[in-house]
């Protein structure tokens, strides 16, 4: 993550704030239980360990100090997956998930619970994993399979009078089975991007009502590694050899950026300077956000890799994630 001038990586039980010109730490945060997770919101990293409550134990840190900020305890999954829109931090777990507004206070609980306080809570079920989520900073999208039923379901969710009520509008997904790798790709406001594989590969865009306002066809499906940002007002997925270019405010496709003769994208994007930069084979190309235009190649050395490449923006430097290495350029 790059937060206030400074990339934190986490590895193991630490997390560093580095200095982006050497990468030298110039503040780090560790506790005697394993990290969870990485996310951010506005100018904080947010740490997520595990405890024996599985993965609920979060702290903030400033990013330019690393001096701690909220902080927040509770029941969670013993693996989660950490997302953010830079006002909200989203963890999602097997079984269930939270929503926490930038002061660590939960905004939205969804799923099971080892402390049934209101059994008759609408949040609350059994017999169901959650296989994929997103959101945005007032609602969450959440695609789910539940016992004795074949089909996912995708259930759209809103903040309601308790945390842990949350409005709720379910949305059946006919033929589209929990191993398909069908997942939630973004929600912004209150609309959704999800990739549907059957009964042919496709994104649909989903609004609050359930009903679907847009659907792109995709010639084959997209890899295990398949990345997706946010980033300016676009969402980009990397589908593993293209990437898809969507206008966030209302998630229909701008363009896709194909793989060429020569180059292909390898990962998601990022905007820079007006301009959409994205990682190709030996280069980073540069594009015009709302065409798609290729301006111009710049050339990059990377070592062969099947993972996702992430890049990220920090003044006048790109960062890229390959695997477990991240690299400045600049």
């Amino acid at each position: 993550m790059v937060v206030s001038g400074t990339v934190a990586t986490g590895d193991g039980r630490r997390v560093d704030g580095r200095d982006p010109g050497t990468g030298r730490s110039r503040w780090s945060y560790s506790r005697d239980s394993r990290l969870c997770g990485v996310s951010w919101v506005y100018h904080y990293a947010v740490a997520v360990f595990k405890d024996d409550r599985g993965c609920g134990q979060v702290s903030t840190l400033d990013g330019s100090t690393g001096r701690r900020g909220a902080a927040r305890s509770g029941y969670a999954d013993p693996s989660v997956r950490l997302s953010s829109d830079g006002t909200t931090v989203l963890s999602a777990g097997d079984t269930r998930l939270e929503l926490w507004r930038s002061d660590m206070v939960r905004m939205l609980a969804y799923g099971e619970t080892d402390a049934r306080v209101k059994p008759s809570a609408r949040g609350l079920h059994s017999g169901c994993r959650l296989l994929s989520a997103e959101a945005s900073s007032s609602a969450v999208s959440v695609l789910e399979s539940c016992a004795q039923q074949a089909d996912l379901r995708l259930v759209l969710l809103r903040p309601g009078k308790e945390d842990d009520e949350p409005q709720q509008h379910v949305v059946a997904e006919p033929g589209v089975a929990a191993d398909s790798g069908a997942r939630v790709l973004a929600v912004w406001e209150n609309t959704t991007a999800v990739y549907l594989p059957s009964p042919q590969p496709r994104v649909e865009v989903v609004d609050d009502t359930g009903t679907t306002v847009a659907s792109t066809l995709l010639p084959r499906p997209p890899s295990r590694s398949a990345a997706v940002s946010q980033t300016g007002n676009l969402v980009t997925w990397w589908t593993g050899d293209s990437l898809m270019v969507f206008d966030a405010t209302s998630m229909t496709l701008r363009y896709t950026i194909a793989k060429g003769e020569a180059t292909a994208p390898l990962g998601p994007g990022v905007m820079m300077a007006g301009r959409l930069l994205v990682p190709v084979t030996g280069a980073i190309g540069v594009y015009d956000p709302l065409s798609g235009a290729n301006e111009r190649y710049i050339p990059v050395d990377r070592a062969p890799g099947d993972a996702a490449v992430v890049p990220a923006v920090s003044g006048s430097r790109v960062f890229e994630q390959r695997g477990d290495t991240v690299v400045a350029l600049g």
